[in-house]
């Protein structure tokens, strides 16, 4: 049945997913990667086996916003998936050594030609509620662009 067979599963989450992070942080061509990152993201467990294995999902889920479509639509998925059933607490703290580059991942995620995805990054961070600011305690880099005819400006004057 169904259930034995989940049942005989569960003990090798810890070797799969130890297995596919070194994999997806490995040389590999980056095909290859994206790859590695998917599969981490898609082991078919439920979220609460995977629970104590959470942290081993962070590189991989922030390597996927930062991949391609189907890797960030895979990733944001995620992500809404822990952000909707965790609590909060227990959601920031394993989020903790990778918040950075994960709000820059979801910065350039919310800037994606595809609206669709940038809608969902929208509604996760909409769902982080205030706590999204809390994890932005290191500063956005921006691009100066020096051209004369700039798409779009702000003019800021200070008294």
């Amino acid at each position: 049945s169904h259930e034995q067979l989940y049942q005989e599963f569960l003990p090798l989450l810890s070797d799969l997913l130890q297995g596919l992070n070194r994999l997806q942080s490995g040389q590999h061509k980056k095909y290859m990667k994206d790859l590695f990152v998917e599969l981490c993201l898609t082991v078919p467990v439920r979220l609460s086996s995977l629970l104590p294995y959470l942290h081993m999902l962070m590189d991989p889920l922030v390597s996927a916003l930062n991949g391609s479509h189907t890797l960030i639509s895979q990733g944001l998925r995620t992500l809404e998936l822990c952000v909707d059933n965790l609590q909060p607490d227990f959601l920031y703290e394993h989020i903790q050594p990778v918040r950075a580059e994960l709000m820059q991942a979801l910065w350039h995620t919310l800037h994606n030609p595809d609206d669709g995805v940038a809608s969902v990054a929208y509604r996760v961070l909409g769902k982080f509620g205030g706590s999204n600011r809390k994890m932005l305690s290191t500063p956005q880099p921006l691009k100066y662009n020096d051209s004369l005819f700039p798409e779009a400006s702000i003019s800021l004057t200070f008294p």
